[in-house]
Formats: C-alpha cells, structure tokens, sequence
C-alpha cells in the first residue's frame, strides 16, 4: 500500500493560514506593540511638561483688597483674574474703618481648601509660598466671625 503525500495543510486540520498571513499576523501584533509603547511614553511626556509649567514662574503680581464678612467667600485665581495660580501670597489685615471708628476684628483665610482657616488678627500679616510643592495657590478663602467685617490686602505672585 502506497500513502499519497499529504500536501500542507491536511485538508482534516486546515485552518487556511500560510505564510503571508502567518507575517501578517506578526507584523500586526508589532505595531501594536509600538503604538502601546508610544502612547505610554506621550502620555508620561504631558505629565514632565505639565509638571514643569506648574513650576514655572511668570514674574507678574496681582493685588487686590478683600472685604470679608460673616459668610465665606472666595476667590478663583485660575477661572477670575489673574488667569493663574499664584506661587506665592501675602495678606494684611487692615481690620474695619466704619463712619471713622476702626475695629480691630479677625479674618479667616484659607488656600485651596476652606475647611483649614488661618486666623488673621486686625494689623497682622501671613504669608504662603508654595513653589516647592505640586499644586499652587488655586483658591483663596475668607470669611470673618458673624457680626463683624474686615479689609484684607492681598499681594501675590505667579
């Protein structure tokens, strides 16, 4: 009994791949592969960038005069002028001047988070530098004890 050769592919276990395809194939599972790994490597490049901006420091100042009183208020220093977050801020609190009598009367400021309030005596200065951290000065919060007001300089850079 003779056996006829059995061309590739047994016709009982064919499953119609051949070299083409086989290299086809593999060229695809590659591409992919480089498509995986420069879009991790973007994706870590925007972070760096993202991180260097926040460290960047433009040189301008921006100033302005709170007037706080019993219900917390708030400044967007990213949404409101300036545009951008501050690096660093000071405050003066320069009290209450009513029909020429001064009070001498607290304000409670916050930065970034109003549920941590620093209390600021009428005549008192508190300054915040954070250009060695991760996040800048994005909000500013202040409010002052119920019946009472108050002036507060602020000067800041970013």
């Amino acid at each position: 009994m003779t056996t006829k050769p059995v061309p590739y592919g047994n016709s009982d276990f064919d499953i119609g791949v051949d070299m083409s395809d086989m290299m086809m194939i593999i060229m695809m599972v590659v591409m992919v592969s480089v498509v995986s790994g420069l879009a991790t490597t973007t994706a870590q490049a925007t972070q760096t960038t993202q991180a260097l901006q926040a460290q960047s420091y433009e040189g301008l100042t921006y100033s302005k005069v709170l007037h706080a009183n019993s219900v917390l208020q708030w400044e967007n220093l990213v949404s409101g002028p300036p545009y951008a977050p501050l690096v660093t801020v000071s405050f003066h609190n320069d009290g209450w001047l009513d029909s020429g009598v001064h009070y001498d009367w607290s304000v409670f400021i916050g930065i970034n988070n109003p549920d941590e309030l620093h209390e600021l005596a009428s005549g008192e200065d508190y300054e915040v530098d954070m250009s060695g951290g991760g996040r800048r000065i994005e909000f500013i919060y202040y409010k002052t004890e119920p019946g009472q007001r108050a002036s507060v300089r602020v000067a800041g850079k970013y």
